[in-house]
């Protein structure tokens, strides 16, 4: 498991605390040289499922039409785009030298271009960075599927957990809230969802390659 900065990692500690084959390491994927520099460290240890979960939502402010700001725009990409990519490509040896041999995109149904109409109705704010930065990370891990990923025999899938209750959604949902309006999404605990992807993990076929789903098993129309 990684983090940006272990020592405040609180909940992670605590559960490799818990557990003694979890270990925590210190990784910001917007870092390039850091992102190499634990796939150097880690270069012996396959790596069965490589998740993809960093994410961010940026200041819903900055991403009004009437301000959209370019460096916040960059950040949110940096992360949510750039940085998936990137890790993907630094650990592929890891993941090829395993047995299960699988990579998991996080997504979100705000990268799905037939599903915006529905993110709104459940009344989910327009978010166009965000929106941006998922539609463009599903691109770049289905392209990694189609080439990288196919080559080395590796099975590459994105996966839309819904809403999550996580400090970036309670987040969104306050933001809501101050304007007076409710999100109906039903809001799922991180181990609930966590629980169902370790099944889709599990159960993913190499015919599988490249697609993306919902946390229920349903693909997602790109």
């Amino acid at each position: 498991a990684t983090t940006r900065d272990p020592a405040k990692a609180t909940d992670l500690n605590a559960l490799a605390k818990a557990h003694a084959r979890v270990t925590v390491e210190k990784l910001d994927v917007t870092d390039a040289a850091g992102i190499d520099a634990l796939a150097v460290k880690l270069k012996d240890r396959p790596i069965d499922a490589l998740v993809n979960n960093a994410g961010i939502a940026g200041s819903f402010g900055a991403q009004l039409l009437k301000n959209l700001d370019q460096d916040e725009f960059v950040r949110v990409l940096r992360v949510n785009s750039y940085g998936p990519l990137r890790v993907s490509a630094a650990f592929l040896d890891h993941v090829a030298a395993s047995r299960q041999r699988k990579i998991i995109g996080i997504s979100s149904g705000y990268g799905s271009l037939a599903s915006v109409e529905s993110i709104a109705g459940a009344g989910y704010p327009t978010s166009y960075f965000y929106a941006m930065s998922k539609a463009a990370m599903n691109m770049g891990l289905r392209e990694f599927a189609l080439d990288a990923g196919a080559k080395r025999g590796v099975t590459t899938v994105l996966i839309s957990p819904g809403a999550v209750d996580t400090d970036m959604q309670r987040a969104i949902r306050a933001d809501v809230a101050r304007a007076g309006k409710q999100i109906s999404a039903p809001n799922n605990t991180p181990a609930q969802v966590a629980h169902a992807i370790v099944l889709a993990i599990e159960q993913l076929k190499p015919e599988q390659n490249g697609k993306f789903y919902s946390l229920a098993g349903k693909e997602v129309p790109w």
